[in-house]
């Protein structure tokens, strides 16, 4: 993968649907990864510029993968997290931006920001 790909960790389709969309839209490369396992070879095999995680996966693996991607040699790859969810305590103890699902209005901007921050900035 280049450094203008993410990796897309969600059990969602509906999530994924939205996320691949709003990505080709953004001029990104996605690999979508259902589980824990899925994303982590993804990640060894491929280095993503960019890992998006949906921390509404059953038993919380979501949060689980991005604290252990936050502690390895991945810990250099921006990470972003997904979720439905209003609950404050989880979306503060991952330590990473955070948008809200249906929409997740604003995330193509971020993702803009993360790969072209000086085209950003130009606007």
């Amino acid at each position: 993968m280049t450094a203008a790909s993410i990796l897309a960790f969600t059990d969602d389709a509906e999530a994924r649907d939205l996320l691949m969309e709003l990505a080709v839209t953004e001029g990104f490369g996605v690999r979508c990864a259902a589980t824990e396992v899925e994303a982590a070879k993804v990640l060894h095999l491929e280095r993503p510029g960019l890992v998006l995680v949906d921390l509404d996966v059953p038993a919380r693996a979501g949060a689980k993968f991005l604290r252990t991607l936050r502690q390895g040699p991945f810990r250099d790859i921006p990470s972003i997290a997904i979720t439905a969810s209003n609950d404050p305590m989880l979306t503060v103890s991952i330590d990473a931006p955070v948008f809200f699902k249906p929409g997740l209005d604003g995330l193509g901007a971020a993702l803009e920001r993360l790969f072209w921050p000086e085209a950003s900035r130009e606007r």
